[in-house]
């Protein structure tokens, strides 16, 4: 397979100039990323695909925590309330620079018990990407550690399992899947291998598509691997949450 050829997963589903997944069939899924759906990727392949999009694994910065409340302090605003503090302390005010002083601190540990909750979600973002899924390579079945996969990988589900990547199901049987962490609709959904000829659809209702952090409630299918790590659909969350940022009062701008 030519490398240079193979197309980014994620905008195989935003280019106007080639039809969404859940609209094709198991051939067209197969030319479109050059994997066989009978034996799966070769490991030559797998090299290739593994330089170009890394492992199927969600990351999170650390920070000294330390330094993470110590940042709190670097806004304008507080410079302003610090400036203030001091000048009533020569003023012998010292009522009002205890108080300035109590406001600066609280806005710190505020911001820092923030920033450590985003910290929190990411982690538990992090964790759903960790599984142990059935991947047929070279006419092989292995089992593989969900990191390993790549985009085009040949995965099997299973009732109980954890869907390690977003994939184009191109075999459901009774399969069904609960998919609450992304649509919040609680009732698990079945899936089928057929396509739907929608061109705009919700990720609710791609009925041909699993998805990365949702789990297979029952039946079984066979799916190829559409988007890993920050492709998939749970990693533009994480991408999102890394991106959230405190907005600036009308103060902290000056």
């Amino acid at each position: 397979m030519d490398d240079s050829a193979q197309p980014s997963p994620q905008r195989d589903e935003q280019d106007v100039d080639k039809p969404p997944l859940w609209q094709l069939d198991a051939d067209q899924i197969r030319a479109r990323y050059g994997t066989d759906t009978t034996n799966g990727l070769t490991d030559a392949q797998v090299q290739k695909l593994r330089q170009r999009y890394g492992f199927n694994e969600l990351t999170a910065k650390k920070q000294s925590r330390l330094l993470r409340f110590l940042r709190q302090f670097n806004d304008s605003i507080n410079y302003i309330l610090a400036g203030a503090a001091v000048l009533t302390l020569l003023m012998q005010h010292w009522s009002d620079s205890f108080v300035i002083f109590l406001v600066i601190l609280a806005n710190a540990f505020i911001g820092y018990f923030q920033e450590v909750s985003a910290d929190n979600a990411l982690a538990k973002i992090q964790e759903l990407l960790v599984s142990q899924n059935f991947v047929f390579r070279n006419g092989v079945k292995l089992e593989l550690p969900s990191r390993e996969l790549v985009p085009g990988d040949l995965v099997q589900l299973e009732a109980g399992d954890a869907v390690p990547a977003d994939m184009r199901l191109i075999a459901a049987d009774n399969l069904a899947a609960q998919e609450s962490i992304l649509t919040g609709e609680t009732n698990s959904v079945a899936k089928t291998e057929e396509p739907i000829t929608a061109a705009e659809l919700p990720l609710a209702e791609r009925t041909n598509m699993v998805y990365a952090s949702t789990d297979i409630t029952q039946g079984s299918g066979l799916g190829v691997v559409v988007a890993t790590a920050a492709d998939s659909e749970i990693g533009h969350i994480q991408t999102s949450v890394k991106a959230i940022k405190s907005k600036p009062t009308r103060w902290s701008r000056i």
